[in-house]
């Protein structure tokens, strides 16, 4: 058991059945005919011996793109109508990943063994990969358009697993594919709720047969989230939050239906652009932060800031801010890789119950008293 998880089994525990985790059926096609409970960029269509998988609008501002992928057991025949649609073989046996974030879900469903290469290994953070890394089993595979497309086909991998931001990689996926390479994009990163991004994990274990041990640990996983939002839910007060670091002169702020807002409202914090109706970051100047800033009586992910001192040389009016004079800068990079890799965007992308655990130490202390905290930190 994980550091720091012990005191939500003994929650769960004390608050009765009420918490249970669900039977392994609770994620079977719910009546409306939908596949997913939270997430809603990949939905499922069972078919006689095959799936299809769809993943919808996988990278930022794209709409009306839908990705579809059979994924097929064994060496049983695909109906010549799909032909012109992905096929992937499964059980997949030889993975590549393109993001941290894939790399945790199949670490968590025990298939981390099947991952062969990897871009920017060295990010990743669990120990049991970093030592397949160091041993030469898990190759760099490179970076955006510094793919090593070579060192992908000598891997041979059963599937290629990426992601796209802006959908410049579709020319990179085309390529890919050309070369033989079976490519899956994937927009678990888009997801603005936290248990929407961590049902993922079921959308991966597909690949792999093992549906059932994603279904009993997403069950597990939903059920500790919820426990944590009714613990906060009616509380008094609620502070004030503000989250980020400007980037060349403009601060990209959380939008007010981000992920990060959402973690913040489920954590029982006010966020400082709640009312804003975007799910993406919002950039604006850093005179137009400032002004709310002086409200904030926390503040969190301050970039890659590991000290007050840091945020002050960064820019010397942070001196000023209330938030700062009191000490209540907490950061989300409590477990980095020496080369900056951060597991809060690994494993904390599936295990947001942990995340939300660390949130509520920050905002109400004292309702978690005895919880150490995982991913964040205070800084000094």
């Amino acid at each position: 058991m994980k550091r720091g998880c012990g005191w939500i089994v003994v929650f769960l525990l004390l608050t009765g059945c009420k918490y249970a985790a669900h039977p392994e059926t609770a994620y079977d096609r719910k009546e409306d005919g939908s596949f997913t409970h939270y997430a809603t960029g990949f939905d499922v269509l069972e078919r006689d011996g095959y799936r299809i998988v769809r993943v919808f609008n996988p990278w930022q501002n794209s709409r009306g793109v839908t990705f579809s992928y059979v994924l097929v057991n064994g060496s049983a025949e695909v109906p010549d109508s799909l032909d012109h649609l992905q096929v992937i073989r499964v059980p997949v046996k030889r993975a590549i990943t393109l993001s941290t974030t894939h790399v945790a879900m199949l670490h968590q469903l025990g298939a981390g063994s099947s991952i062969v290469g990897a871009s920017g290994t060295g990010f990743i953070y669990a120990p049991a990969l970093r030592s397949r890394i160091d041993s030469g089993m898990i190759t760099d595979v490179g970076y955006d358009q510094g793919l090593n497309y070579e060192t992908i086909v000598r891997l041979d991998p059963d599937v290629l697993f990426m992601y796209g931001v802006e959908g410049s990689e579709r020319a990179v996926s085309e390529k890919l594919t050309e070369l033989g390479i079976p490519v899956v994009f994937c927009g678990d990163y888009l997801e603005p709720y936290p248990l929407g991004k961590a049902e993922w994990i079921r959308f991966f274990s597909m690949f792999y047969g093992l549906e059932k041990q994603a279904d009993r640990f997403f069950s597990g996983i939903d059920s500790s989230y919820r426990a944590m939002c009714d613990m906060v839910h009616g509380t008094a007060e609620r502070p004030l939050v503000m989250t980020g670091l400007p980037w060349k002169d403009t601060w990209y702020v959380a939008g007010g239906k981000s992920y990060a807002a959402k973690l913040i409202n489920d954590a029982g914090g006010d966020y400082l652009w709640r009312e804003n109706r975007s799910a993406q970051a919002i950039p604006l100047d850093l005179e137009s932060v400032y002004a709310r800033a002086v409200e904030a009586q926390i503040w969190i992910n301050p970039g890659a800031a590991t000290s007050l001192e840091e945020l002050i040389r960064f820019e010397e009016r942070f001196a000023d801010l209330p938030v700062l004079k009191k000490g209540m800068v907490f950061n989300n990079n409590r477990r980095l890789t020496p080369s900056g890799g951060n597991d809060y965007w690994e494993s904390g992308s599936v295990r947001p119950d942990l995340v939300i655990a660390d949130l509520i130490r920050v905002f109400h202390p004292e309702l978690l008293e005895d919880h150490a905290f995982i991913y964040y930190r205070q800084l000094k």
